[in-house]
């Protein structure tokens, strides 16, 4: 192609792109073909001769203006196409959407549907085992709902926590709970799973059963010392001084216990007595504790029965021969011998003293706790009436246990003390109120 050539070509492109930038005009003209606009443009700026050797650059400087322009349209149609496939749009928002709230109602109801396991209350020692009430809701906070899943497959989920109470006059226990929800969009409405219940928390809401303490003495001595619980098992509980509320408090228990052995010709009572210290106090997962905080000193004292049918024959016979007190009043204080037995049939013993008394009764309502079968019948003219008497009751005293009490029975002992009007039985008109008694 010659030098005139390619500035033909330059004019022909130029005329080409000019006509497609013009406006029809207002008759609706034809548009012009690349051909008539060269001729058109070659007339209306007239013919131009050959070109020198330095318009060259020229004619290339046209045409690389054409092939940009060209190049930005392209441009352009492609960035419009990438535009409207959303190319440029992949982080816009996508719209959410809209759920409906879950409401406090809705969460109390599904609390009140759900099904909550009643705590175990016999892990819990000494308090009430009446059946616990509940639960009650209380506490209920709902949280902030949480997406879980794609996109395409979305999964929204809501938790609510509550504490459910179980109670009873002597314990109350919360239990933590926790209720997850998650959101149907066919439904519109939050469907409930499964409740996860926590550790409970236990309050005492009344002190200790002492008497319940008291009766699992055994049990509670023996965790303590085996050897002290043995020698105390099954003691009986003279006295119990408890200061118990529901934070816990201080027991004292006084015990007494007597062992009988068997020994060739004798019986040997021991008896034993001590004072145990307690403590109780509350604890979260067993109910209340017992300590041994003091446990005293096993005091303990023997005495000997010798087997009457084993005595030796060569003893001297014991003198029989009756007492004689003289004439004595109530209140005067005597000294008698004999052996101490319990309390038995009253028509025996009236039958041998010969006397009677209905206004009166067994024991002196509780107050002769003995018997003392003389050695040596009494004679005596009491307050102007004369008695032999061949037994007579013995008051002990209120402090006496009653092992203390047993021990004395079957003993030889002197007895000293006042004669009691208010120790008269059915079938002796007096009683002993023992100040002292000497056991051999």
């Amino acid at each position: 192609m010659t030098e005139n050539d390619s500035q033909q070509a330059a004019r022909d492109a130029a005329a080409a792109f000019i006509q497609s930038a013009a406006p029809a005009d207002a008759a609706g003209t034809t548009p012009q073909t690349p051909a008539e606009a060269a001729i058109a443009a070659k007339e209306a700026y007239g013919a131009t001769d050959p070109a020198e050797a330095q318009n060259t650059k020229k004619g290339h400087g046209v045409a690389i203006v054409v092939g940009l322009i060209i190049a930005l349209l392209v441009l352009a149609g492609i960035g419009a196409f990438l535009f409207t496939q959303g190319v440029f749009n992949k982080n816009t928002p996508v719209q959410e959407t809209q759920r409906v709230p879950l409401s406090d109602a809705r969460v109390i109801a599904a609390f009140d549907e759900v099904t909550v396991e009643t705590p175990d209350i016999s892990q819990y020692a000494y308090v009430s085992q009446d059946a616990l009430i509940g639960p009650k809701f209380s506490d209920i906070v709902v949280n902030e709902p949480v997406d879980l899943g794609a996109s395409t497959n979305q999964i929204v989920e809501c938790t609510a926590t509550a504490t459910a109470v179980f109670k009873n006059k002597g314990i109350e226990i919360a239990v933590p709970v926790t209720l997850p929800f998650e959101y149907s969009p066919e439904g519109e409405t939050w469907v409930p799973g499964d409740i996860t219940q926590g550790a409970p928390t236990a309050t005492p809401l009344a002190s200790a059963s002492a008497s319940e303490i008291i009766g699992n003495l055994n049990a509670i001595l023996n965790d303590y010392d085996p050897t002290y619980g043995e020698a105390m098992a099954d003691a009986t509980v003279v006295k119990t001084t408890a200061d118990l509320t529901i934070d816990g408090g201080p027991i004292s228990v006084d015990l007494s216990k007597t062992i009988t052995e068997e020994q060739e010709a004798l019986t040997i009572n021991e008896l034993r007595t001590c004072t145990v210290g307690l403590t109780v106090a509350w604890s979260n997962d067993k109910g209340w504790l017992v300590t041994v905080t003091d446990a005293g000193t096993i005091d303990t004292q023997k005495s000997e029965i010798p087997d009457p049918s084993a005595a030796d024959a060569a003893v001297a016979p014991v003198d029989t021969s009756p007492q004689n007190l003289g004439s004595v009043n109530f209140g005067d204080t005597v000294t008698v011998a004999g052996t101490l037995e319990a309390v038995a049939n009253t028509g025996e013993l009236a039958k041998a003293n010969n006397y009677s008394n209905g206004a009166a009764n067994l024991d002196a309502g509780g107050s002769v706790q003995l018997v003392l079968r003389l050695t040596r019948p009494v004679d005596m003219t009491l307050n102007g009436t004369a008695y032999h008497l061949t037994s007579i009751g013995v008051a002990l005293g209120p402090n006496v246990t009653e092992d203390e009490k047993n021990s004395l029975i079957g003993r030889k002992a002197d007895v000293k003390g006042p004669l009691d009007e208010n120790f008269v039985t059915n079938w002796c008109p007096a009683g002993i109120k023992a100040m002292e008694i000497h056991v051999e």
